[in-house]
């Protein structure tokens, strides 16, 4: 069994199960949660304690990284049938937060790849089905996570359409991503197509028309608004912690809930997000266990950050805010105005020294 000559990079994890026990048969595509070099998306894989890699990484460049061989099955989708018998993708995103948008670079690379593991492999088809069913795969099928990203899945049928035309050995018209054309959908449930009350080019006006009970999904079957009944509001959950674990599962822990609620698993979380972050920004080489030991307290040290910076530890920053109820405009890695009122409102209300940058005390407060 062979492997890409597309590879500029290779960095192998030892998060991996060989051989695998399928033939491979599939391909499963994935984002990276943020905008990661090849290099920094295997560094991310190389600890044994992180229990997760892929086989291939894109990224914003349009280079490829390897991390497992093909003969090798990778712990990437939560799902072991799948990773046996799929080639894993993951592709760093142009920036963070949704809709986790990807490079045209990246996009094509993705194409090529795609292409390069059909013919090496006899797949003659891809076929992207919108399930399981399918040969062509999203991460968010097999586990509770929003992988990969609004963006990437939204492009699926029109991947699927250029590696076929290239694999029947014709030229694709089109090198770049079409514009997207998203018909937002108003249900009770993606998968309850009868519940539909209507369909909307233009997101304001569907979130407009949207009934208490209901939800506005993308085509990809993504929640992008949710009316929910008044009985929920009275449970404790906050729509900015869930949000904050959704990005939290994102970037450093996988399977995590989004309920809304702080409990111990959302506090390991915030630990892991910051884990991550120094590990990224600072090349740390922490394990992302969500204890925070020596070895954090070291990493963390006397960094700070703040406003007009763009780093993992401003994602980290944000993400640690949301955590805790507090709103700092969107997660993207930089260090805005709304991010700076969210630090010096949190300072405040927890009697901190109100300066806006976070530092030593500030990082330490907020993931207690």
């Amino acid at each position: 069994m062979s492997n890409s000559p597309l590879v500029n990079y290779t960095k192998i994890s030892p998060n991996r199960t060989s051989p695998r026990n399928h033939k491979i048969d599939r391909i499963t595509i994935h984002h990276m949660a943020g905008n990661l070099t090849v290099e920094q998306c295997g560094n991310v894989f190389a600890p044994a304690s992180r229990k997760a890699s892929a086989n291939y990484g894109i990224g914003n460049d349009g280079r490829v990284g390897m991390y497992v061989e093909e003969k090798d099955r990778s712990w990437c989708s939560s799902n072991s049938a799948n990773d046996h018998r799929a080639v894993t993708i993951e592709v760093a995103n142009s920036a963070t937060g949704e809709p986790w948008p990807v490079s045209d670079k990246a996009l094509n690379k993705l194409v090529d790849l795609c292409v390069d593991i059909c013919k090496r492999n006899g797949i003659p088809k891809l076929v992207y089905t919108g399930d399981t069913r399918g040969n062509l795969t999203m991460h968010r099928w097999f586990a509770p996570t929003g992988c990969p990203g609004t963006y990437l899945a939204s492009k699926f049928s029109w991947i699927a359409e250029q590696v076929n035309g290239r694999l029947n050995g014709n030229q694709t018209s089109e090198s770049k991503p079409p514009a997207s054309g998203t018909l937002y959908r108003i249900r009770k449930s993606w998968s309850d197509a009868k519940s539909q009350i209507g369909a909307y080019r233009n997101l304001e006006s569907a979130k407009k028309e949207c009934k208490e009970g209901y939800s506005v999904y993308d085509e990809a079957g993504n929640t992008v608004y949710s009316n929910k009944p008044k009985a929920e509001e009275s449970t404790g959950a906050n729509p900015i912690i869930r949000d904050g674990q959704i990005h939290a599962r994102n970037f450093a822990m996988p399977g995590l809930g989004a309920d809304g609620i702080r409990g111990p698993r959302t506090k390991e979380a915030g630990i892991r997000v910051l884990q991550q972050a120094m590990n990224l920004d600072y090349g740390a080489g922490l394990a992302l266990d969500g204890k925070w030991g020596k070895k954090s307290e070291s990493a963390l040290g006397k960094h700070t950050v703040r406003r007009g910076e763009k780093q993992y530890m401003v994602t980290a920053l944000q993400i640690l805010l949301m955590l805790k109820g507090f709103y700092c405009n969107g997660v993207d890695g930089h260090f805005g105005a709304g991010c700076e009122k969210a630090v010096r409102q949190y300072q405040a209300d927890h009697g901190l020294t109100v300066d806006g940058i976070a530092g030593y005390n500030t990082f330490k407060s907020l993931i207690q």
